[in-house]
């Protein structure tokens, strides 16, 4: 590959933090908000599929760098990057609907909540009967990622490097999985398609794979990616078209810089980005609270609702990130790294005896 077209890939693999990938966040949870609070019909629920990938391309591209820098890669240490990542805060937050609920005195909704706890509870919420309702119905999204993460760290270390074959067979089951009609294993395959993007760009990925990637520009990325938003609108049952176009759009905006990330790294808006997570988990329950007042208020518009929506799980997931989300994060981290580098200090005794 000539300097031309490496300079970007060198940038990217020098990297540690892309925040135009946080700003995409802070765009995805202002969709599914809009979705939630029932304003005018923009389909707002393919968000979730932008955050799909996101996760999917974020979560391979450490696993492969971790396999780049040490070696090997620690499942152990995933596993707990994962649990302090999601677990904490999303228990915290479940938890919180149970008084809440209890203090509407609003049966009905308490004899759906208790259906509903196991299977909230357990990650199963996809299955959740439609007798439980709908409270915390949008933590769906994290019954999929978690089961895809449950496997997907040893797909990566048995297929990894990802030379011509590996690569190649990742590609097919791309193709395979636009194939498939089935909704919800479509839910796993915008996951994939993040992943494989983070395979595409990974250093041992064969050139003649991710050179195409270093002549997309993101305003050229975005086009499509609205271009294929137009045509999920006529084909919702073809969103991964569209998931495919975010992953795009994610390739494109790591490698190049361009006003459109610029756009995106704007420091407030990947400041919401970053408080995304929590804003998913409450921003229903804030939802409820805005739509009473609203009523009282005489201001039931959606265009007051979602605004007001918005600031307030932004303002809420502030204090969640400051107070739970950002203290296990951090902890986890050290307890990974840990994990892993004890792991790598064992391997190391094991070869030189």
């Amino acid at each position: 590959m000539s300097k031309a077209y490496q300079l970007p890939f060198e940038v990217f693999w020098a990297n540690k933090y892309f925040p135009s990938l946080d700003g995409l966040r802070a765009i995805s949870i202002l969709l599914v908000v809009f979705f939630h609070a029932g304003g005018p019909n923009i389909r707002g629920w393919i968000g979730v599929h932008i955050f799909f990938v996101l996760s999917g391309f974020l979560i391979t591209t450490l696993l492969l760098r971790e396999r780049e820098q040490f070696g090997r890669i620690s499942v152990r240490a995933f596993y707990v990057r994962r649990f302090f990542r999601i677990i904490p805060i999303y228990y915290l937050v479940l938890c919180t609907y149970i008084p809440i609920i209890l203090m509407m005195h609003d049966a009905l909704r308490w004899a759906e909540l208790k259906m509903a706890l196991p299977y909230l509870f357990t990650f199963m919420q996809e299955y959740r009967p439609a007798a439980s309702g709908m409270v915390f119905g949008q933590a769906w999204t994290l019954g999929i990622e978690e089961k895809f993460y449950l496997l997907w760290p040893f797909v990566i270390i048995f297929l990894s490097p990802f030379k011509r074959f590996s690569t190649i067979l990742m590609l097919a089951l791309c193709v395979a999985w636009f194939l498939i009609p089935n909704e919800m294993i479509s839910d796993y395959g915008s996951l994939f398609l993040g992943s494989f993007l983070a395979i595409v760009l990974a250093k041992s990925t064969p050139v003649f794979i991710r050179k195409p990637l270093a002549h997309v520009p993101p305003s050229v990325a975005l086009l499509l990616a609205l271009a294929a938003y137009a045509f999920f609108w006529y084909h919702s049952n073809l969103f991964l078209v569209f998931s495919a176009s975010i992953a795009l759009l994610i390739g494109a905006l790591v490698l190049h810089p361009s006003p459109v990330r610029s756009i995106l790294e704007h420091p407030w808006i990947v400041l919401i980005g970053k408080r995304s997570y929590a804003m998913y988990l409450i921003h229903v329950l804030v939802l409820h609270a805005v739509e009473k007042l609203a009523g009282i208020a005489h201001a039931t518009l959606w265009y007051a609702v979602v605004p007001a929506t918005y600031l307030l799980s932004f303002a809420c997931a502030t204090i969640l990130y400051a107070v739970v989300e950002r203290p296990c994060l951090s902890y986890g981290h050290r307890l990974s790294n840990r994990i892993r580098d004890e792991g790598a200090r064992k391997a190391r005794s094991a070869v030189s005896a």
